[in-house]
């Protein structure tokens, strides 16, 4: 582990949950503008019938593509995405603003929705990417995820079958260990963010449980955890015997002895959501703990750009040599 001195909060944002909930409150951020971008759309593999969607900014430099991948509940328009869009399209990185399987963008393309042991989609998206432009299967891709997104992208990093085009991944706010996590966001006094998450959820499944039996939809309406969730419906659809199964087969903290590219974990020591995992540095892997920062923010001082943007460019530049 890689202690931090460089990350520090920026006023008013001194906070975890004030760092947490500052992209979900009003006022102008920096992003590229949510429907900017060439949309297009990811044929899956898988025989379902099931696409991706996805927003394609070109880039102007030859740098590995950089594939952003959303958290629980987010797609291509999330504010953390579209921070993390501008700052590498201003580095002059092709840059796509992916969304998963099912996510609202590309609710009507999949019958289907993400969890955490669709590690072909993302695999799938990213040969998909290198063949929208052949400088982008000549430098490969890196894949940048935040928070389920960075712990799908550590699970493809850990594939033996991902694709030779992925160069490097970083995940930001990852949880490693999925049942420490549903039981971290169960605590008391995350509540209101677990509230906020579930009604989201529900929402954005609908189509999903709306058409099971009687005893899901009822326990999927019922669930006031995101445990109990995963219980009656992620788990289910994953394959799954229940949701014990489900966290342990598909936490990627499981895996990083297999870890065969650079990899970058950046984490807050102050996460409401996901408490520092302990993991060992290894040769493919830089492991930084910031000093606050909470789940998904880093909004630090000197910068309009999240932490965690630059942290992850220079490791990217460092890749390249």
């Amino acid at each position: 582990m890689t202690p931090s001195t460089e990350f520090r909060s920026r006023w008013p944002w001194v906070t975890a949950d004030l760092q947490t909930i500052r992209n979900d409150l009003p006022g102008r951020l920096a992003g590229v503008p949510a429907d900017s971008g060439q949309r297009f759309e990811i044929p899956l593999g898988d025989g379902s019938g099931d696409r991706l969607v996805a927003r394609y900014h070109p880039g102007l430099a030859p740098v590995p593509a950089v594939i952003l991948v959303p958290g629980l509940t987010g797609c291509e328009a999330s504010r953390h995405v579209l921070q993390a869009a501008d700052a590498w399209v201003a580095d002059g990185a092709p840059v796509v603003r992916l969304n998963l399987r099912g996510s609202p963008p590309g609710r009507s393309l999949a019958k289907g929705h993400y969890h955490m042991d669709r590690v072909r989609d993302l695999a799938d998206a990213c040969i998909a990417v290198g063949d929208l432009d052949p400088g982008i299967r000549r430098h490969g891709v890196v894949v940048a995820g935040f928070s389920l997104g960075g712990a799908l992208a550590l699970r493809l990093a850990q594939a033996p079958s991902r694709p030779e085009i992925v160069k490097a991944v970083v995940a930001v706010s990852a949880p490693l260990d999925l049942t420490a996590t549903a039981e971290r966001i169960a605590r008391p006094r995350n509540r209101l963010y677990e509230r906020w998450l579930l009604r989201r959820l529900k929402q954005e499944t609908a189509p999903l449980w709306r058409n099971r039996p009687a005893t899901m939809r009822a326990a999927v309406q019922a669930a006031r955890h995101i445990r109990d969730f995963d219980a009656a419906l992620t788990a289910k659809e994953a394959g799954f015997r229940d949701a014990a199964d489900y966290y342990a087969s598909c936490s990627p903290g499981r895996g990083m002895d297999r870890l065969a590219i650079p990899t970058l974990i950046i984490h807050a020591d102050d996460d409401p959501w996901v408490a520092p995992p302990s993991v060992v540095e290894r040769s493919a892997l830089r492991f930084v703990v910031t000093r606050g920062g909470g789940h998904v923010g880093f909004h630090g001082r000197g910068s309009r750009m999240p932490w965690y943007v630059g942290a992850a460019a220079r490791f990217v530049r460092s890749c390249r040599g």
